[in-house]
């Protein structure tokens, strides 16, 4: 294998199978999409979800993060697993050039590349990073040219190494200083070297964006370099949000420090705890054991014991820890070196990230799929079930009348007509109970899950817990708050159920009178949603405020810290009632839609009646015409299968052929 060839990387060819496999997934989903609008017999909003799906995955993208203490080589091991193809050191890295800013490398949108910077003084804004990355104006842009020189290209890359003298008081307001009752007497007024008496060095910039053209990022790759524990702690969003949704992970550690007391708090407080999320353990820094005057296997045997030792400490298997040098792998790609590639661990790590990243994402996927795919299925087949039994039934009918004597069908006639005037007086009833459901809805399922009630929850938390000045104080507000989220989920299930209750025993009567089908495939929407959100409330309440608040009570952290986590329960709280909402739509539409089909097959009936009325001749054509329908039933029936039956092999990787 080149050293050089970026075609060659397991991750790049992976990623592009990756994008081969969703294409041919997208493609199934519209054909599902298009079968079923045609069908007509699901809502509008089934389909809605299968194009919002297929939209979702066709923009899917693949997100890793390296996360580490300062100094741990993290952004070398990016110059060399993606960006050796430059020739040279593309971010910068070396002595006295750490990343201070989290820094999030993506493909160029519309192929123009360029780096955006967010000033260290936006943190002072209740504002998250992900809605000041709609607000252009808060950022400063710099101009990324592929065509000018690298040393042109790297200088413009050191901006992610600045940094900036400030007062300890606008420090300590930015949240990146302990607040004076918990600073120690004889560091209240801090000298810095670079700044003078009571100055503190701090990062010029919070967040930075690099958008590059590149093979690996416009195939869907966003990479994440982080820096060290202070920053990460420093900033909540990026601890309950980039870092907790990204992907895979990659720890880095350097192989001459092994693992430290800041390693280990990060391990512990922000990656530990995500048991879910793919992540991979990396010594780095393997070439600083390189000792000629040393026997090769007597190194070996010193690595591998520093892998054993890491992995128990870390509390996880030794196949999970790989020992690399980044910096001997940027050299051997550059320098097109096989051998020092191969002996710098490169080629494993790249083939541990293609199999930890790659499977991954797509078993993701595969489960979302598969879920509404089978629903849509199920529930379609079971209503051309339903048609084609209610036909049987006809025709069975219509034989029997066939065989009866003429004398009786007018009586039959008279009686479907006092039973269709009788359906129409009881479906006007139940037509009239709608304004009631609907505002036991309201009133029941959808008030408790009010978003204004919860903006007004959260304006009173965060009050509260800046009053707070313990841990446990703080500690116990966030668990208040999820409480009185928690109870207004138990509120809106049982409006659910008292809703449910309503609407089904109103349809019942109906259903047992008329022989309607049942509604045993209308989805309950709100009880797995309350257990995502005891399980949020767990996972922030046991992880979320161990170290930071402890250490800084009266800090920007634990408002944002606050803010994040209460954002998301927003989120998850209108998402929850957007889906409600849906969940009652989907009810009264297949209700509407069952009440419908009856009427109609009502009125086919007497139809057919009333012509064997006037011509018992008209019976056999009566027949053909049922037969006829019956066969176009299977047909619908059989490319619904066919549809799904690709699908689900689209979804397993196999060919359609």
């Amino acid at each position: 294998m080149d050293p050089k060839s970026l075609q060659s990387s397991p991750i790049l060819q992976g990623i592009e199978d990756l994008n081969a496999w969703r294409s041919t997934v997208v493609e199934q989903l519209h054909g599902l999409s298009n079968l079923t609008s045609e069908l007509g017999l699901l809502p509008g909003s089934v389909i809605l979800r299968l194009e919002t799906l297929a939209f979702e995955i066709e923009r899917d993208s693949l997100r890793l993060a390296l996360v580490g203490e300062f100094s741990r080589g993290k952004t070398e091991l990016i110059n060399a697993l993606f960006f050796a193809d430059q020739g040279t050191r593309l971010l910068p890295s070396g002595t006295g050039q750490t990343t201070m800013c989290p820094v999030e490398i993506r493909g160029a949108p519309q192929g123009r590349p360029g780096l955006q910077l967010l000033p260290i003084a936006s943190r002072a804004m209740d504002v998250s990073i992900e809605k000041l990355k709609r607000a252009g104006s808060a950022w400063v842009r710099l101009a990324y040219d592929s065509t000018q020189q690298a040393h042109e290209r790297s200088a413009m890359l050191k901006s992610l190494t600045e940094t900036t003298c400030v007062t300890i008081e606008e420090a300590r307001r930015l949240g990146l200083c302990p607040p004076l009752n918990r600073t120690p007497k004889d560091r209240e007024r801090s000298i810095c070297p670079s700044c003078g008496l009571g100055k503190v060095l701090i990062p010029r910039w919070r967040h930075a964006q690099l958008f590059l053209p590149h093979p690996i990022l416009d195939a869907g790759l966003t990479i994440l370099d982080t820096p060290g524990l202070n920053a990460i702690g420093a900033e909540p969003e990026l601890t309950f949000g980039m870092l907790a949704d990204a992907d895979a992970v990659l720890f880095v550690l350097g192989i001459d420090t092994g693992v430290t007391q800041s390693d280990l708090t990060i391990w512990d407080q922000y990656l530990r705890r995500n048991k879910e999320q793919p992540q991979l353990v990396l010594l780095n820094k393997i070439d600083t054991l390189w000792d000629e005057l040393r026997d090769p296997f007597e190194i070996e045997d010193e690595i591998s014991m520093q892998v054993e030792k890491t992995a128990q400490r870390l509390g996880i298997d030794a196949e999970r820890v790989l020992p690399v040098s980044g910096q001997k792998a940027l050299l051997a790609r550059i320098r097109g070196d096989a051998h020092l590639l191969e002996k710098s661990g490169l080629p494993q790590l790249e083939a541990s990230i293609a199999r930890l990243l790659i499977p991954a994402r797509r078993a993701v996927l595969q489960e979302r799929c598969t879920a509404l795919v089978e629903r849509v299925q199920r529930d379609q087949q079971q209503l051309l079930q339903e048609q084609d039994r209610a036909i049987a039934v006809q025709m069975e009918s219509i034989q029997a009348l066939k065989e009866r004597t003429s004398e009786k069908v007018p009586r039959l006639v008279a009686q479907h007509k006092a039973m269709l005037a009788s359906f129409d007086q009881d479906r006007q009833r139940f037509e009239a109970r709608k304004a009631d459901f609907r505002a036991a809805v309201d009133r029941a399922l959808l008030a408790p899950l009010s978003p204004d009630r919860f903006d007004a929850r959260i304006g009173a938390a965060r009050s509260e817990m800046l009053a707070a000045w313990t841990t446990a104080g703080i500690v116990e507000r966030f668990r208040s708050f999820f409480a009185e989220a928690i109870a207004h989920f138990d509120t809106a299930l049982r409006g659910s159920a008292e809703v449910n209750a309503q609407i089904a025993g109103e349809y019942a009567a109906l259903q047992e009178r008329y022989r309607l089908p049942s509604l045993s495939t209308i989805p309950y929407a709100i009880m797995p949603r309350r257990a995502e959100l005891l399980a949020m409330a767990e996972n922030y309440e046991r992880f979320g405020m161990m170290l930071e608040i402890a250490v800084n009570t009266q800090s920007a952290v634990v408002r944002k810290a606050f803010l994040t986590v209460a954002g998301k329960v927003r989120d998850f709280i209108v998402e929850t009632r957007r889906d409600a909402e849906g969940w009652v739509d989907e009810m009264m539409a297949v209700m509407n839609r069952q009440l419908e089909l009856y009427r109609q097959k009502a009125e086919e009936e007497l139809d057919a009646l009333e012509n064997i009325a006037v011509a018992m001749g008209n019976i056999d054509t009566r027949l053909q015409q049922l037969r006829a329908n019956r066969a176009a039933l299977a047909e619908r029936s059989a490319a619904l299968e066919q549809i799904a039956n690709r699908l689900h092999r689209a979804l397993q990787g196999k060919s359609l052929d």
